[in-house]
């Protein structure tokens, strides 16, 4: 699976490496097919709703009988009770596993802090906290979350206040969710080269310190 194609890759590379030979800045893009698995969570909510039948089932008897008092087949009743639960646990277990299933019950703040932690890890593991004048710049996406998210060293972030990336952010999130991730980094990029080369401009000789090219992650 490819978000871009390979075209859009190369484009994409261009348009970097133009962006970084007006400014000593050095920027680095991410892509991630999603940034967690989230496998606990289908257990979690089968455990929780085959905990509540024998609640549900008390409750009705309790209707249904006038009052907590049961026949003597009231043990088999019980047992039924403990089949169904288990029963229920496996195979909403097995259904909610299903990835459309599993990414609708995970919690939108789960979501957000997963793929917050996954772009700090890449920003480390891509060096960018290594460049020579401490002003990398990461584009991270992840696209199961429809998270984007900008990542600047501290040079860059003593000097430019976060709230200037924030429109690129929620533009390239609504491109996204349009499916149109080529056009989202074409439009951050184009910011990027704005504001780095505005406030750290290149004054020749600068190497180029990090890879151009898209980096993709996928995540079984």
């Amino acid at each position: 699976m490819a978000f871009l194609t390979q075209a859009e890759k190369t484009a994409l590379a261009e348009q970097i490496r133009l962006a970084e030979s007006k400014t000593s800045a050095e920027i680095v893009t991410v892509i991630a097919n999603q940034s967690d698995h989230y496998r606990y969570i289908p257990m979690l909510w089968a455990a929780l709703l085959s905990l509540s039948v024998p609640g549900l089932y008390f409750l009705f008897q309790h209707f249904s009988t006038n009052g907590w008092t049961y026949s003597g087949e009231s043990v088999d009743e019980l047992v039924r009770v403990y089949y169904v639960q288990v029963l229920l646990f496996l195979g909403l277990g097995m259904l909610i596993q299903y990835p459309p299933f599993r990414f609708w019950l995970v919690p939108q703040s789960i979501k957000h802090g997963r793929a917050a932690r996954h772009a700090r890890e890449q920003f480390l593991l891509q060096n960018l906290h290594q460049t020579a004048s401490r002003t990398g710049v990461l584009v991270f996406v992840s696209v199961a979350e429809h998270y984007v998210e900008i990542i600047v060293d501290t040079e860059v972030a003593a000097v430019v206040d976060n709230d200037v990336w924030v429109e690129t952010v929620n533009e390239f999130i609504s491109c996204t969710k349009r499916g149109e991730i080529a056009e989202g980094f074409t439009r951050t990029i184009n910011h990027c080269d704005e504001v780095l080369s505005k406030h750290f401009p290149d004054k020749g000789g600068k190497p180029d310190e990090l890879p151009n090219n898209l980096i993709e992650i996928f995540l079984d």
